[in-house]
């Protein structure tokens, strides 16, 4: 017991301080580095706590990582072969932070010890992290019982809402809502889960209002033996749909794929949430690491043609970045089903890392605003261009952090709405905390592809695409046009707008262009037989200066790091001279 008593001694208010030289450190047995390299960087998974931690690129950080494992390693020693300390403490502080370190006896602790020891390490993370809550709406709960839970929480939670039968629950539904447009309550994300649709324009308003999507339970793979009561009038009012599904090991099958991404296409269905059961896919245990794999790409291909789906018996995306506490418990789980998680964060992390690229952008809303100021704005300082007015539905497609739909939010009103599309849930879920942090209650971020929006013919009053340069890229520029048109009610608009030029204004005649071609491709995909172009409007704005800016901040770092690169003040300008975006939106009518 006295080394337990020991280890109690690490408390979160220690965790910033610098540890002394005759402290020892250990990594948790969970940690694995793992074999893939995105863009020189290395990536750690935790095992136990389902989360990664980014190794940037730097000659020995690799090896210092895994000179902690297996066994503790005094401090002093470690801080003797780098000539940096400052390094080295940074390092250890983020470890330990993350919990993928812990400061151990001088012996490997045992089973208990580490038991304790991750204990210690949960409480000290549990403080940041974004909770879910689960409640079912079929016991005897008040609308005080629940607006009290939300209430006692640090940070908006994700709430799941269960039930039998949506209209039975009507009246707290409608009572929430409203306590959420008045403040009094805020939630990261509503999910009510369900057995059927059936409900009135009353329910669905609610649940516009409460920002809820729509579990549907019990839809058998790969689509529904029949027709889904109540879900043409969920899908035409624009509440988001996904369906719970568990898929066997007909998934890897190409057809399989192919009918269930042909039935949710038709029936305008927003995702699918799939459960895998690895004890259940194999029965017996003899799966391989490549029958994970198989697996999981089968519904990464799901993915990218249906825009959003998700596992919801392995941890999200947020839980994997270390922004939302895991509701699983490892180890409640078979040995054969912990395999199977911790492949899941093999394959998945790696993929989460790619999504940063390695481009200057911006990682908060006030940084973001640098980049387009809100006094330049074009569209939502002339929201008479989109015909915008209060009750207006406006669907923002790659909506990125979700800049444009907070600047629309005030053109639609409380009863409008702003449907926010992006293909990247990371950054769908970042804008979704923007919003909510600052009270925005008439936004909606749902994954989801630009070329396949998941809303009904003529359902919205406006659409809008703003710079994104990766669509016209990889030549969906005419398709997400087509899309655009085909969800905008007749009489509405859809504008794009891209950037066509970023000018050197005191030499002219050097301007930097991203795309030759970027005003013939809008153009060309603007060709559409319901389109009729009434507006081109160029306008732009002084590029910000860098300079006396912190570095992490324009830099897309979703994932913890070892060490932060960027955690620097810009002193200097690459391009110090003054320059100009000139910006083109092409805004069309729909006939």
């Amino acid at each position: 017991m006295k080394r337990l008593e020991h280890l109690k001694a690490s408390r979160r208010d220690s965790l910033s301080k610098k540890l002394p030289d005759d402290a020892f450190v250990m990594l948790d047995p969970a940690v694995e580095v793992l074999d893939a390299e995105i863009a020189e960087h290395r990536l750690l998974s935790h095992g136990y706590l389902e989360t990664g931690m980014v190794v940037p690129p730097g000659e020995g950080l690799v090896d210092f990582v895994t000179t902690l494992s297996n066994r503790p390693i005094n401090v002093a020693v470690l801080r003797a072969q780098f000539d940096d300390q400052s390094i080295i403490d940074e390092m250890l502080a983020s470890l330990r932070q993350h919990g993928f370190m812990h400061i151990t006896s001088q012996t490997k602790p045992s089973t208990e010890e580490l038991e304790h020891l991750r204990r210690i390490a949960e409480c000290s993370r549990t403080p940041s992290l974004r909770r879910s809550i689960v409640i079912d709406l079929d016991s005897e709960i008040s609308l005080e019982q629940i607006s009290t839970r939300l209430k006692d929480e640090t940070h908006p939670p994700e709430l799941l809402l269960r039930c039998a039968q949506l209209a039975d629950h009507k009246l707290i539904l409608g009572e929430m809502a409203r306590l959420r447009q008045r403040g009094i309550v805020r939630m990261h994300q509503t999910v009510v889960q369900t057995q059927c649709l059936s409900s009135d324009s009353e329910l669905r308003r609610s649940l516009i209002r409460l920002g809820a999507a729509v579990y549907l339970d019990g839809i058998s793979w790969p689509a529904p033996d029949h027709p889904i009561g109540g879900l043409e009038e969920m899908v035409r009012d624009c509440v988001a749909v996904h369906l719970l599904m568990t898929p066997d090991l007909s998934i890897v099958d190409e057809a399989e794929r192919r009918r269930v991404v042909t039935w949710a296409t038709s029936a305008f269905i927003s995702g699918l949430c799939l459960r895998l059961d690895p004890d259940a896919l194999w029965p017996a245990g003899d799966a391989a690491e490549d029958d994970f794999d198989a697996i999981f790409k089968a519904v990464r291909a799901i993915e990218n043609a249906l825009g959003d789906v998700l596992i919801v018996n392995l941890p999200s995306d947020e839980v994997l970045l270390g922004n939302a506490a895991s509701s699983a418990s490892p180890g409640r789980v078979s040995d054969f089903a912990k395999r199977f998680r911790a492949a899941y964060l093999r394959w998945r992390l790696p993929l989460l890392k790619v999504c940063e690229n390695d481009n200057s952008w911006s990682q908060v809303p006030e940084v973001e605003d640098k980049l387009v100021r809100a006094q330049e704005d074009l569209l939502p300082n002339h929201p008479e261009l989109l015909l915008l007015k209060p009750g207006s539905i406006v669907a923002d497609v790659c909506g990125g952090l979700g800049r444009v739909a907070r600047r629309l939010s005030p053109a639609v009103g409380q009863d409008g709405l702003v449907i926010s599309v992006e293909m990247f849930r990371c950054l769908s879920d970042r804008a979704r905390r923007f919003a909510c942090e600052r009270n925005f209650t008439n936004l909606d971020f749902r994954p989801g592809l630009a070329q396949r929006l998941a809303l009904p013919d003529a359902s919205v009053d406006a659409a809008v695409n703003e710079w994104t340069g990766g669509i016209w890229e990889l030549g969906l520029g005419a398709s997400m046009v087509k899309e655009m048109a085909r969800v905008v009610r007749p009489g509405g608009r859809i504008a794009v707008t891209h950037r066509l030029v970023q000018l050197h204004l005191a030499a002219l005649r050097q301007p930097w262009v991203q795309y030759d071609e970027i005003y013939a491709w809008i153009r060309e995909a603007f060709v559409h037989p319901d389109l009729t172009i009434i507006a081109e409007r160029i306008w732009g704005q002084i590029v910000p200066s860098l300079i006396g800016q912190h570095a992490t901040l324009w830099r897309k770092q979703y994932m913890p790091r070892l060490i932060n690169p960027y955690d620097v003040i810009y002193r200097y300008d690459e391009s110090p001279d003054t320059r100009a975006d000139v910006y083109l939106t092409v805004i069309a009518q729909r006939r």
